[in-house]
């Protein structure tokens, strides 16, 4: 009783002192003293002798940024801010007009390598090339028979041969093109055989069959995240490649790429070019390369390095912009206009920027463009690195699963500048971190459309969450998933980082479970929204949530939203389960949050979990039935068995908050039924799991739950969430 007075005391003395505190704290400030915490008390620091924890230091292939995020969620808002940033900077028109054609390659950087590796940093590919003024092309292709020792000139009894006449015929072949755009070419093709010599360099101690083996390995995303198949050569690869080279190769595309792209647009705009006559195709020791000119082409190729097509309405089959095979390690597919059609069919044809056990990219510069593939594909990487950027249009990309901004091992990459935009899939990508990967989905502009098919009767991927597996695991739109190995074969790998970053335009998200600023195991998933009037229709485990050792945020930064989990066993925006950090932040606008069950700031089994809305006149609308606004679960395992003996040594916390507008909180009947006030929460009102009685008398006290409505903030903004850093531009110029 005695410990119980002290604490009532404490509690009723920061509540009278509450007006001046306003001064000095912010919100979450504010709710954490409550509690008589600090921001010190956040995240999670687990100990080897945490037993039955999966230690972090034997869990491989963990990002760099986790362990720190893991133990300082406040900064998670500030780490994906400088992803945002990122695009709106680089991909702004006045930057990507300067002459130092980067602008891609920062955006990677901070959204896909700086996350994989700490030994870049954002400056260059170091470019370089030096280009014969007389004969540019034909030069170029011979240093690539010189620096793969192949023969180029034959011979025999001293005499040159009758045939085959190598030389002869390539500088036939080159005569329709231009000199200036010979010595662009050119410039490309050196770059991208030093970027050959990277993937080289990079696969120099991997198996060879191993590596065979792998790039025949398909649905890799839905056998690892309960360890349903073990594969030890993919193992060995990881283990074995000198990733960072790999990405050095993939720099030396993003750069090369936008130069190329620059200069020949720029030919086009100022120079008497025939155009429609540009017109290359010819075989090298590393791959093909083809010019194509202004007419409506059909391009069909296995073994391209470089594929250019300067206009017209086009159609690329098979892998455009993928690297091929192992031993054509690095494509680059540049098409400058056009409404354009990509189509892959074959399930073991990476395509459409994709870098398997390579780098692949496929840039294309304008056009209302329509891509369409199946797995591997559309910015996605499986130990390797793999882009595709488009950069103008209203677009629409479809696929199975593995992409649109996905990876394994590796750094895949979706970027997408300016339209209108849709995106569908079934599942794994829009912003996907699988195993060891690091998975961005970036659209910069435009009222754009984000589906991954939720119902199990359409696309089969059924789970079990949801009632009678009617709905998909979806592992997409801003996820990271990691390999839990501890239910099978005890090979437990991190997640990645998977991130969709939309800056602008009334936007849609469609999925079902596991989505939507979403982590599971070692992984990281974040979904960033820029601004807008934005849907957003999951059905479970989404909108800042995850499970299992893991971090899930999902930031809107304003506008008037609507967020649904409205399906059986539906929980989210904000929500956690067994050491997960999730975070859901709305910085403004007239929102509606429509929940059946469990989240608002929910968390069970040592997690934490952080709801924010920081303005605007909003409306709750729950089930009745679930627990939301602050409430945990304090009374399970309390005090702990010896399978939870981690429990005493971490702080689980849950916070709502709503700062300020006139808002509604309402319980609804599911499916659909009568409507009514909700007594839990209203404006004004506050409430605490578990309350000062029931926490004096719990044997593990580590519990702090807490939601409020603020009728109006008059403090300090939430330090966390406060745009600390300047834009480079200030108006995105259309």
């Amino acid at each position: 009783m005695k410990t119980s007075l002290i604490l009532l005391s404490v509690i009723l003395s920061i509540s009278l002192t509450y007006a001046g505190e306003k001064e000095s704290a912010d919100p979450w400030q504010s709710m954490l003293g409550e509690w008589g915490l600090t921001e010190s008390d956040l995240g999670f620091r687990p100990q080897g002798y945490w037993t039955r924890y999966p230690d972090p230091q034997d869990i491989p292939y963990k990002a760099l940024a986790f362990d720190h995020l893991f133990s300082e969620p406040q900064e998670i808002y500030n780490f994906v801010r400088v992803m945002a940033l990122s695009a709106d900077d680089y991909l702004h028109p006045d930057y990507l007009a300067n002459e130092k054609h980067d602008g891609l390659l920062k955006v990677a950087y901070y959204c896909g390598v700086r996350n994989a590796t700490g030994q870049f940093r954002d400056y260059s590919a170091s470019l370089w090339a030096e280009v014969d003024e007389t004969e540019p092309l034909v030069s170029a292709v011979r240093e690539i028979y010189r620096y793969t020792h192949r023969v180029y000139r034959f011979n025999a009894m001293g005499q040159v041969s009758d045939f085959p006449l190598i030389e002869r015929d390539l500088r036939k072949a080159v005569e329709p093109v231009d000199k200036e755009v010979q010595k662009a070419a050119a410039r490309c093709v050196l770059n991208l055989l030093d970027a050959y010599k990277w993937a080289e360099t990079a696969m120099r101690n991997v198996d060879y069959k191993d590596a065979v083996d792998c790039r025949r390995i398909r649905q890799l995303g839905e056998t690892q995240f309960d360890g349903l198949e073990y594969f030890p050569q993919l193992e060995d690869c990881a283990q074995n490649m000198d990733m960072n080279s790999m990405y050095y190769a993939g720099y030396k595309l993003l750069q090369a790429s936008q130069v190329l792209a620059d200069t020949l647009i720029a030919m086009k705009k100022n120079s008497k070019i025939d155009w429609k006559s540009q017109k290359l195709n010819i075989v090298t020791p590393i791959g093909r390369i083809v010019i194509a000119g202004e007419g409506k082409d059909e391009h069909r190729y296995s073994d391209a390095l470089l594929v250019v097509d300067v206009g017209g309405k086009d159609t690329y089959y098979g892998s455009a912009g993928a690297n091929p095979s192992l031993e054509i390690p690095v494509s680059l597919t540049v098409d400058l206009a056009g409404d354009d059609r990509y189509i892959n069919e074959d399930e073991f044809t990476p395509s459409q920027g994709a870098g398997v056990f390579g780098a692949g990219m496929l840039l294309d510069m304008s056009g209302d463009d329509y891509y369409q593939s199946t797995r591997l594909a559309q910015g996605a990487a499986m130990l390797g690195m793999g882009i595709l950027a488009d950069m103008e249009g209203n677009d629409e990309y479809r696929m199975w699963d593995s992409g649109q901004g996905g990876a394994y091992f590796g750094v895949g990459l979706a970027i997408d500048n300016r339209g209108d935009d849709k995106y569908f899939m079934w599942g794994d990508g829009q912003g996907y971190g699988g195993v060891g990967g690091v998975g961005s989905l970036v659209n910069r502009s435009g009222n754009d459309y984000y589906y991954c098919e939720p119902l199990a009767e359409k696309v089969f991927r059924p789970d079990y969450h949801s009632k009678e597996g009617k709905f998909n695991y979806s592992y997409s739109q801003g996820c990271g998933i990691g390999r839990r190995g501890d239910i099978t074969d005890g090979h437990s790998w991190a997640g990645g980082i998977g991130t969709l970053v939309d800056l602008t335009g009334n936007d849609v998200y469609e999925s079902a479970n596991w989505s939507l600023g979403c982590g599971y195991w070692y992984g990281m998933g974040f979904c960033y929204d820029g601004g807008g009037n934005d849907t957003y229709k999951s059905a479970s485990w989404s909108q800042g949530a995850g499970a299992h050792f893991c971090l899930g945020a999902l930031i809107d930064e304003g506008g008037d939203d609507y967020h649904e989990c409205w399906q059986e066993q539906s929980v989210g925006m904000g929500f956690g389960h067994d050491f997960t950090l999730g975070l859901f932040l709305n910085r403004g606008g007239n929102d509606v949050y429509k929940l059946k069950d469990n989240g608002l700031g929910y968390a069970i089994n040592m997690s934490q979990v952080f709801f924010f809305d920081t303005a605007g006149d909003d409306k709750y609308i729950t089930g009745g039935k679930g627990d939301n606004y602050g409430w945990n679960n304090f009374r399970q395992y309390n005090p702990p068995v010896i399978g939870v003996f981690q429990c005493l040594f971490a702080n689980q916390i849950c916070l709502f908050a709503d700062l300020s507008g006139k808002d509604e909180y309402f319980s609804m009947e599911y499916p659909a039924g009568a409507v009514k006030a909700d007594a839990r929460m209203a404006d004004g009102k506050e409430g605490f799991f578990p309350t000062l009685v029931e926490r004096d008398s719990l044997a593990n006290k580590r519990y702090y739950g807490l939601g409020r409505d603020f009728n109006d903030w008059k403090g300090p903004e939430v330090e966390a969430f406060r745009e600390k850093m300047a834009k480079r531009f200030q108006e995105y110029k259309e």
